[in-house]
């Protein structure tokens, strides 16, 4: 795995007035659900991959009732804010957390019943290496689900949104369908595919932006400063009208790691 974006307390901060406790992105608890709903999740021990702040692992546990669940992520410092939530929640009995390295996965062969990321293969370059690897930690008969960010079009929305996250230093790689479903294929996956959520997630960042531009605003402002709470805002909307405008796709997916 390569390194994803690092997030220092204050953007941890601003991602949970928006999103809720435990979440960096869009969704909550609803989604996650959501996202597992064709899985059976009860009595097994899941890799939450990228886990970020633990919103997901404590859904998979407490609600969706997995035995365990290893969150695995780069960033210490949302793995610190995460343990406080799933002590909160009285989960870390059942939640393990580990601070890994970019790279290979350090995880045995065969390992883990079903692996959960989102929002982790678009920070990735070369997708073959990623899926590969989670194939190999994977037990057979055990599935990849998640959710992520794929091109629908290289249009004005896309390239906005795509110029604005390269212009503040961030490492995205985002991929179109045929390259995402491709690679899931050539590391060894079968049953893959895509399940367009764009409507929902455009409605989701449309209501976002309108909490940002009111009952947030304040508290932003005084979080971020006048400036970075423009810049966040602005943030905001080139997402959503990536979206919107035919630029973006959010969708849901899943594969299985055949047996024998």
């Amino acid at each position: 795995m390569s390194s994803a974006n690092q997030y220092d307390q204050r953007n941890i901060q601003t991602m949970e007035m928006v999103y809720g406790r435990g979440y960096l992105s869009a969704g909550g608890n609803e989604e996650v659900v959501k996202i597992l709903s064709s899985v059976d999740v009860k009595g097994k021990h899941v890799l939450d991959l990228g886990c970020g702040l633990g919103g997901a692992a404590v859904v998979l546990v407490g609600i969706i009732g997995a035995a365990k669940v290893t969150g695995f992520d780069v960033d210490r410092q949302v793995l610190d804010r995460a343990a406080e939530l799933i002590l909160e929640q009285q989960l870390d009995d059942r939640i393990e957390l580990v601070n890994g390295q970019p790279g290979p996965l350090e995880f045995s062969d065969d390992y883990f019943d079903i692996v959960y990321m989102t929002a982790v293969s678009c920070h990735m370059d070369d997708l073959g290496l990623l899926f590969t690897d989670i194939f190999r930690v994977l037990k057979p008969g055990g599935c990849l689900v998640g959710s992520e960010w794929i091109i629908r079009a290289n249009n004005e929305s896309f390239r906005k949104w795509d110029n604005l996250l390269r212009e503040r230093g961030l490492n995205f790689y985002f991929k179109h369908s045929e390259a995402f479903l491709g690679a899931l294929k050539a590391g060894g996956f079968a049953e893959y595919g895509l399940i367009d959520r764009t409507e929902q997630f455009a409605e989701y960042s449309r209501q976002a932006c309108s909490r940002v531009e009111t009952e947030l605003k304040a508290s932003l402002e005084q979080n971020l400063g006048v400036e970075g709470y423009q810049g966040f805002l602005d943030w905001a909307y080139k997402r959503y009208e990536s979206m919107r405008d035919g630029g973006m796709l959010q969708c849901h997916f899943k594969a299985v790691k055949p047996i024998g």
